[in-house]
């Protein structure tokens, strides 16, 4: 059992749990009705975890094994879920006060989802749903009352898919139906985060405007495309970290998303640092725009699935994907965004790790996490940051102590925009010599020391981050690494002002504090995680005992990439070659794939895997000039393939 709150006065609800803990491994449909109907349930056996929220409906977990786990949801009226499945899990719930209303949903052929059907369960009575169809529950009340509900997911669910639902005043794009021209050469995006997204609108429109014919496919595995792991966050605490006048998805529309964002909140300012939650929806829509004035010839389609395996048949490529039938295409963009960070502690841990949270994005494993029950963080950086925000939604008393070698947090942006400072005067002369490590950093002080804030060295430096990363041999670019790399992370990724706040009242309180060493071993058991943990420049380790681990340690990539779905079988047939220093892939300058001495123009990369030629190759500003530059280099190398 993971955690189970008290309960020594509802033996009712406790003789529930013992009943679906004897159902074993797996919970069947009809076990599952049966014992949700049957149990005498009253009103007070819930009511201690009955806690109606302001941002959201709440949950409250009961209990939770390995095969299954229960909770309480409150609704306030008005509050809804997202459209979601289940991505497998069995779902059981009881109406324990109020009435649930329930929206079943189609998938539609441009990625959204239509409402279809809908229903209502009253006080008492109880559904099971095994399917994998979309839903959403919501709170209708009129009279102010709330909704309470029981909810049995088997086996536990740690994150639930949110499905993008069609606006009432929309339509689908005759871009999704029409036929597919005859002469068409199909295009395929593996990845439909931002990065996959932008490159098929940008496809879409160099296509119409010069006439051609041609098929994009964005295939992905996440239940609404557009949004990515930064994106497809729900809490809207989570903001850009790049004010609105930068955000833009084109780069030659500078004001493209602070206009999208003026027609939804005319106050929105240049400055202002917007929740994350809204981007995703930008993305599909900066997409919907381009393809509602697409040419007849040209034709999308959005595959929601995973690509398991890529080979290379005859002159085009095969994807082989986890549903449904291959999509052969004649040219490839590889844009699958960040990878699931590695274990840092990896056999140091014995015992359960039913307290440690691999995947720092998974928001219904986070909301297992109780104010009173103290935390660690593998990690100090943005992920981190993250996390810390979505577990102190709620009052928090418990400690949360975020660990890394050298316990750096990042810095915010000024709560007034300053002026990039042009570097050229003395990063010029350093490239012509040819920088080392040593010699970079000393500059890099030199000008920070020279400038009234710091901030404007290193958003000068930007634009020339990729020409100076080129210009180090890979011995002076694998010692960056080695020393300078957190330091720059820290100043060059930062936070918005209203989180870098929210930081500095929790640090105030004493709840959140940062902590320089490494975690030398993990001991697990029914209560919690004692970790040993070396501060930096201690000798001996020290214990420290919490109740949760959630690992932040950001992107995994190098070797591991191997291992990933699709991306792993291209590496493996070498048409895609993983660089020395562990960042990514090799590229050319236009992101084509090096195999060997030569360049693909049928597979481009890009994003995070292009960080050792780029190496800043993961914000928005990077990521739409790849995105335009791949749709270029591809519709040349079909215009002169098919020639």
């Amino acid at each position: 059992m993971l955690r189970r709150v008290s309960m020594s006065e509802r033996s009712r609800l406790r003789e529930l749990i013992a009943r679906f803990e004897a159902l074993g491994a797996q919970v069947r449909r009809e076990d599952a009705m049966a014992l949700l109907a049957g149990a005498e349930l009253e009103w007070d056996d819930v009511a201690p975890f009955v806690s109606p929220g302001e941002h959201g409906y709440t949950r409250r977990r009961i209990a939770r094994t390995d095969a299954f786990e229960m909770l309480v949801m409150t609704w306030r009226p008005g509050q809804r879920s997202a459209p979601h499945d289940h991505a497998g899990s069995l779902c059981a719930l009881r109406v324990m006060r109020g009435g649930v209303h329930e929206t079943r949903y189609a998938p539609a052929p441009d990625g959204l989802v239509d409402p279809c059907a809908r229903g209502e369960l009253r006080e008492g009575e109880v559904a099971v749903d095994t399917t994998t169809e979309v839903h959403a529950l919501s709170n209708d009340a009129s009279d102010g009352s709330l909704l309470v509900t029981l909810h049995v997911y088997a086996p536990p669910l740690p994150e639930l898919r949110r499905f993008a639902a069609r606006p009432s005043e929309a339509r689908a794009l005759p871009i999704f139906s029409r036929r597919r021209a005859a002469r068409a050469p199909v295009v395929a995006l593996i990845g439909g985060g931002f990065s996959g997204t932008l490159a098929a609108a940008h496809l879409v429109r160099l296509a119409s405007q010069s006439d051609r014919a041609l098929h994009v496919v964005i295939v992905d595995r996440q239940a609404a495309f557009g949004e990515g792991a930064a994106y497809r966050t729900a809490d809207g605490r989570h903001l850009l970290n790049v004010p609105a006048s930068n955000m833009s998805a084109w780069p030659d529309r500078r004001e493209h998303f602070l206009a999208w964002a003026r027609r939804r909140d005319p106050a929105v300012a240049p400055t202002d640092f917007l929740p994350r939650r809204l981007y995703g929806e930008y993305v599909r829509d900066t997409f919907f725009e381009v393809a509602a004035e697409s040419a007849q010839d040209v034709t999308a389609e959005i595959v929601r699935a995973e690509v398991h395996d890529v080979r290379r048949d005859a002159d085009r490529w095969r994807l082989e994907l986890d549903g449904g039938a291959p999509i052969d295409a004649d040219a490839i963009v590889v844009a699958t965004g960040h990878r699931p960070p590695e274990c840092p502690i990896g056999d140091r841990w014995s015992g359960s790790r039913s307290r440690y949270i691999e995947d720092p994005w998974a928001s219904l494993a986070l909301s297992a996490i109780a104010p009173d029950e103290p935390v660690v963080l593998l990690g100090t950086g943005l992920t981190a940051i993250d996390v810390l925000l979505t577990i102190t939604r709620s009052l928090r008393e418990a400690p949360v102590v975020a660990i890394s070698r050298r316990g750096l947090a990042p810095a915010s942006h000024a709560s007034v925009p300053v002026r990039a400072i042009d570097p050229s005067e003395w990063l010029d002369p350093l490239i012509d010599r040819g920088p080392t490590a040593r010699t970079l950093v000393r500059e890099l002080r030199a000008a920070i020391a020279r400038a009234d804030d710091w901030r404007a060295v290193i958003d000068g430096l930007r634009p020339h981050t990729a020409r100076t990363w080129r210009a180090l041999p890979e011995r002076e670019a694998a010692r960056l690494l080695r020393h300078a790399r957190a330091y720059w992370e820290v100043r060059r990724h930062r936070v918005a002002p209203p989180v870098a706040a929210i930081l500095h009242e929790l640090e105030s309180r004493g709840v959140f504090r940062t902590l320089a060493g490494r975690v030398l071993a993990a001991r697990a058991d029914d209560e919690g995680v004692t970790l040993d943990v070396r501060a930096r420049g201690a000798v001996d380790p020290h214990s420290l005992r919490t109740a949760w681990i959630v690992n932040c340690t950001g992107p995994g990539s190098g070797a591991r990439l191997a291992g990933a779905p699709g991306l792993g079988a291209l590496i493996r047939a070498e048409h895609l070659e993983l660089d020395g220093l562990g960042l990514g892939v090799r590229t050319d300058e236009h992101g084509r794939a090096r195999e060997g001495d030569r360049a693909r123009g049928d597979l481009v990369v890009i994003g995070t895997l292009r960080k050792p030629d780029l190496w800043e190759s993961t914000a928005v500003p990077e990521l739409r000039e790849q995105a335009r530059d791949a749709a270029r280099v591809l519709l040349e190398h079909l215009a002169h393939a098919r020639a």
